[in-house]
């Protein structure tokens, strides 16, 4: 009784310690799809994207911010003028007083000013700017995140790839016994006269095709390798194969709450367009601004008491002497520009509509998927169950032919055909846990949710 308390201990101790070691260790899937996040440059790509959308937000929203031009300049000009040298933009500098005679001399001037722009009312444009702004860097949000979960689900389904193949080269292994344990028993039984020597080349070429296709999977299995290795940007880890996957079947996952990136995109761009809609409808309204100018100015040419200009130095151009300010307020009216922005918001309008009825084609995509993964995990699930009874009934098939052969009793070729239905039911068997996980991960994808997959490992 003693001894059965101790065993019983020990077991709950095992057990307890599996599952502290499960638990602190993460399955290997999740290992790669950690690496991928961190290497793969697609998904680094959409990162960077989706920071740049958001300094782009910042961007706009400082428009409100009042513009400050600082300028400065030199020139080398005539002063037979009134108003100047006419420069195209912050201010109209002068070379000097007018002349009071037709002069073509020609005298060092410069100027420095600041010049501000605030428009402190936009009629709603840029509120809109901004928002629209903001719903881009939604729709650049969401593109990350279902760059990321189309590669996880990509990484994830070619890792149970990996897996199943794995699992058919060991049952290809197993059969490779059980023929060659069937040839050395067909020479035993040859060189007896029980069975005809025909058998044991018979069973050498089926020993033969079984190594074949030994090799073939194990060139499949690099393959997968190689494919996982460039999805996750970087060399595999050591234990690749996950011993307790495909061996148990996937839980019926409960209904996920979460909007799919791609609905979520969809809204984004649609919400976008909705904003640059509003914002051109907006374009014809006045423009509000308030102008304001600080700058001194530098002339070569002097006046003397009597009015005249004379150049006493012509280097007296680079100093500043006379400075000036002011405020003033503008408003501006696009009169004859309104017909035009009238087409450029019925574009815009029409664009809105059509990102409005590409946001119904997502979801209506998204929900039939959804309702044809359910239906297929209900089904492999299904199929997952009745697959063990085919693999026991092959087994005792094969068990039962073997011994008929040896007694001679039954032929070579029932025996290998009861021998290639039972390699034929395990392949099934593991393909049909696989199936069921592959709808597993397709329900995770269509519901955009990769823990409905992962929550199960």
């Amino acid at each position: 009784m003693i001894r059965k308390f101790k065993l019983i201990l020990l077991a709950s101790i095992l057990a307890v310690s599996w599952t502290n070691v499960r638990s602190q260790t993460q399955p290997t899937i999740v290992q790669l799809l950690d690496t991928a996040k961190k290497n793969y440059p697609a998904i680094l790509a959409s990162a960077s994207l989706e920071r740049a959308s958001e300094e782009k937000v910042k961007s706009t929203r400082r428009l409100l911010v009042p513009e400050v031009s600082a300028s400065t300049y030199i020139n080398y000009v005539t002063y037979n003028n009134i108003t100047g040298m006419f420069f195209p933009e912050y201010f109209l500098p002068v070379s000097g007083p007018p002349s009071a005679r037709n002069l073509n001399d020609m005298v060092w001037g410069s100027a420095a000013g600041l010049l501000m722009k605030w428009e402190p009312y936009t009629f709603g444009r840029r509120n809109n700017e901004i928002k629209a702004a903001e719903s881009t860097h939604e729709a650049s949000t969401s593109i990350k995140d279902l760059t990321l979960l189309e590669h996880s689900v990509q990484l994830s389904s070619t890792y149970l790839d990996y897996l199943l193949a794995m699992q058919i080269l060991d049952l290809l292994e197993s059969d490779q016994e059980r023929s060659r344990s069937n040839y050395e028993q067909a020479v035993v039984l040859a060189n007896s006269g029980l069975v005809s020597g025909v058998d044991t080349a018979r069973f050498r070429t089926e020993l033969s095709k079984v190594k074949i296709n030994i090799l073939q999977q194990q060139n499949t299995i690099h393959e997968y390798k190689e494919k996982l290795s460039e999805l996750i940007a970087a060399d595999l880890p050591e234990n690749l194969a996950d011993s307790t996957f495909l061996k148990v079947l996937p839980r019926l996952p409960e209904v996920s709450g979460v909007i799919h990136p791609k609905e979520n995109l969809a809204i984004a761009q649609w919400n976008a367009a909705q904003y640059q809609f509003k914002a051109e409808k907006l374009s014809w309204l006045p423009t509000l601004s308030v102008w304001g100018t600080a700058y001194g100015r530098g002339s070569g040419v002097q006046l003397d008491n009597n009015g005249n200009s004379f150049v006493n130095n012509p280097t007296d151009g680079f100093n500043l002497t006379r400075f000036n300010y002011g405020l003033g307020l503008q408003l501006t009216m696009p009169l004859t520009q309104i017909s035009r922005y009238k087409t450029q918001w019925k574009a815009k309008e029409w664009e809105t509509e059509a990102y409005k009825q590409q946001l119904e084609e997502v979801r209506l995509t998204l929900n039939k998927q959804k309702t044809i993964a359910d239906k297929a995990l209900e089904t492999a699930m299904a199929i997952a169950r009745e697959t063990p009874y085919q693999v026991e009934d092959a087994l005792y098939a094969y068990e039962a032919a073997q011994s008929r052969y040896q007694a001679g009793l039954m032929s070579f070729t029932e025996l290998i055909e009861s021998q290639n239905e039972l390699i034929t039911a395990e392949i099934e068997l593991r393909k049909s846990y696989w199936e069921a996980w592959k709808a597993l991960l397709y329900t995770a994808a269509v519901n955009g949710n990769l823990e409905i997959f992962l929550n199960q490992l």
